[in-house]
């Protein structure tokens, strides 16, 4: 009995290691980094977001966008020598949930987003969401997730 485990074990361990296939991430860029290089960002908020400035999220993404985009550069309101702009518009709305012991709040985002070449041409759009426990929270949240759209391409 004990020879017949060791059988088993001896081709499992011959046969397990030919089944496996190295497995390849990557992420293709969703705009060509190469011919856009420099973006010019601009943020409007909705909803519960319009409590917030304009111009603050406008500096977070911005800075979210420097740090870890595909962009070599990235700028607020200098669109005449951007490659890229980039118009985002944010919603935050607040919705209760009474059905527990007390009443429980979230705060949805959303977010949609539109980049154009200098001669308006649009040439990448999306829609992203994401919700927190407060919403300026969400409100970083979503921007985040715009963001991540643009991450940098990689393959590992």
């Amino acid at each position: 009995m004990k020879r017949s485990w060791c059988v088993v074990l001896l081709v499992l361990a011959v046969l397990l290691p030919q089944g496996c296939v190295p497995l390849t991430f990557s992420r293709e860029a969703p705009i060509d980094f190469d011919v856009y290089r420099h973006v010019s960002v601009q943020v409007t908020l909705h909803g519960l977001a319009s409590y917030y400035d304009d111009q603050s999220a406008t500096v977070y993404l911005a800075a979210e966008l420097q740090q870890d985009s595909g962009f070599d550069t990235v700028s607020i309101g200098d669109a005449a020598s951007a490659d890229v702009l980039l118009n985002v518009s944010v919603t935050v709305t607040e919705l209760l949930d009474t059905s527990g012991d007390s009443p429980d709040y979230e705060y949805p985002a959303d977010a949609s987003f539109r980049a154009l070449d200098p001669s308006g041409t649009e040439i990448d759009s999306g829609y992203v969401s994401d919700s927190s426990e407060s919403p300026g929270e969400a409100l970083e949240d979503v921007l985040d997730e715009v963001t991540l759209h643009y991450l940098r391409p990689y393959r590992l």
